[in-house]
């Protein structure tokens, strides 16, 4: 009992006003039918008998919504884990079997030589002259010896699905140019160093040309880099093209981590089925010039291309990759609303009901209740197949208002059954569409509940003049 009365209370806090109304019911509810009872004596017993009678009237209509409210919910809820249901687990398996974010960092080349140096011999007699042996090392010879460098990379989205939700892959083909100089005066040894992109999972196939030739049998590879060396002799150039098709999920970009002077660059990157008003960058990413920013051939993708001369940078050049629509997020969307809605709606009718001094049935109630759950049963369950999510609407819109027609065509008198099937109609035919708007769902709501409150004071001032009118008749 003290868990009942904590949820309640919990709910009633976080939807005051819808709690607010249904206890308002509850309370007139109790108080027509405790004067309604017809006493048969004036004892304690009977008295308690009225109570208890009345008393249930109430808890039962409070029950009965509650229900309804958690039917609703488990519909929802349901449908979410069969529909986009987004978890890091089920991400970072992703990332495990597809690939993981591509981070490409730029070659490094590194110049040595090897010097004869005069190196001291150690002595044990501090007293006596020193003595020096010539030895080879092996010294660094710095230089930006990177002329130019132009790539590109294209993306296609590929989007992987893992459980019951879509996540942002795709598959990159890449490829970058470099011109390398040895711009010393002495014949080196040129270590190349290719970074890898950190725990990315395959590259296939991954080239590598030197001056038009591949040299795979000089490559040696490792988790983290692909090395080779070269011997180059003074104002030597070697054209080396780095090229691979890999895979991956959320960015791509490329990166000179390594501060110098950038001359002669161009990196493009092509996505397809990515409009310019989706474009996004990874942080810690340089967004291109304006100018440099244009739509593909068929208009469905993007180019972005970054030019630098003289130029010094340690920021990336890529693209992030907006998350993907989930299956079914449109009626997630109708669904999550649809509690709210069903109490919103009984609610009206029911003081409807009491305003006009009708008869509140709970059978037809009852009824009322299941038909306008089917609207949402049908929404989740037929909305996977060809129909969609609009054929979905339409079938459940149908169901729901021709039934409740028939149900209360010749219920209620003439005012009361034209009111009831208005509130039906509004919210079985416009309140689920402004689910599809969640920012502004609390406006609308708002809003809602503002007309609520205008068309009850307007039909209780129809009341009431109506009743004033008619004795004036009768006198």
């Amino acid at each position: 009992m003290k868990f009942i009365a904590n949820r309640f209370f919990s709910w009633m806090t976080y939807e005051p006003v819808i709690g607010l109304l249904m206890v308002t019911v509850a309370i007139i509810l109790f108080i027509v039918a405790y004067k309604k009872y017809d006493l048969k004596s004036n004892t304690f017993w009977e008295w308690l008998k009225r109570i208890v009678e009345a008393g249930a009237i109430a808890i039962i209509f409070i029950g009965f919504l509650w229900a309804f409210r958690s039917i609703l919910n488990d519909n929802y809820n349901s449908f979410r884990k069969a529909h986009g249901r987004v978890s890091e687990t089920n991400f970072k398996s992703v990332k495990k079997i597809w690939g993981a974010p591509h981070i490409q960092r730029e070659l490094v080349v590194d110049h040595f030589i090897e010097q004869t140096v005069k190196e001291e011999i150690p002595r044990i007699d501090l007293s006596k002259p020193p003595l020096y042996k010539m030895v080879k090392k092996i010294v660094e010879v710095e230089q930006n010896s990177i002329l130019s460098s132009r790539g590109e990379a294209n993306l296609k989205l590929s989007e992987r699905k893992k459980g019951s939700a879509l996540y942002n892959g795709f598959e990159a083909e890449f490829s970058m140019d470099y011109v390398i100089i040895n711009d010393s005066s002495h014949t080196t040894e040129a270590n190349f160093n290719f970074p890898l992109s950190h725990n990315q999972l395959m590259y296939d196939p991954f080239i590598v040309l030197e001056n038009g030739k591949e040299i795979s049998r000089k490559l040696r590879f490792s988790r983290t880099a692909v090395r080779w060396k070269k011997s180059m002799l003074p104002d030597e150039k070697v054209s080396i093209t780095v090229r691979y098709k890999t895979r991956g999920v959320e960015y791509f970009y490329y990166q000179i981590p390594n501060a110098r002077e950038i001359n002669n660059f161009s990196f493009m990157i092509k996505v397809d089925r990515l409009p310019i008003s989706q474009i996004n960058y990874p942080e810690g990413c340089l967004p291109p010039n304006a100018k440099d920013i244009k739509e593909t051939k068929d208009g469905k993708g993007t180019i972005l291309e970054w030019r630098f001369n003289n130029t010094l940078t340690t920021a990336g050049m890529g693209i992030a990759l907006p998350k993907p629509v989930q299956p079914g997020v449109k009626v997630a969307l109708v669904l999550k609303n649809s509690p709210y809605a069903f109490m919103l709606l009984i609610i009206a009718i029911c003081l409807t009901f009491l305003i006009q001094k009708e008869e509140i049935k709970f059978l037809e109630l009852y009824l009322l209740s299941a038909l306008y759950y089917i609207l949402f049963l049908t929404l989740s369950s037929i909305s996977d197949f060809y129909i969609g999510f609009w054929g979905g609407l339409v079938l459940g819109a149908l169901l729901t208002m021709g039934l409740s027609f028939l149900l209360y065509r010749k219920q209620l008198s003439g005012l009361t059954s034209l009111l009831v099937l208005f509130l039906i109609g509004f919210f079985t035919l416009v309140y689920p569409l402004l689910g599809l708007f969640p920012d502004y769902q609390e406006s609308f709501n708002g809003i809602i509940i503002i007309a609520l409150i205008i068309y009850l004071f307007w039909l209780s001032w129809y009341v009431r003049i109506r009743g004033k009118t008619e004795k004036s008749n009768l006198i």
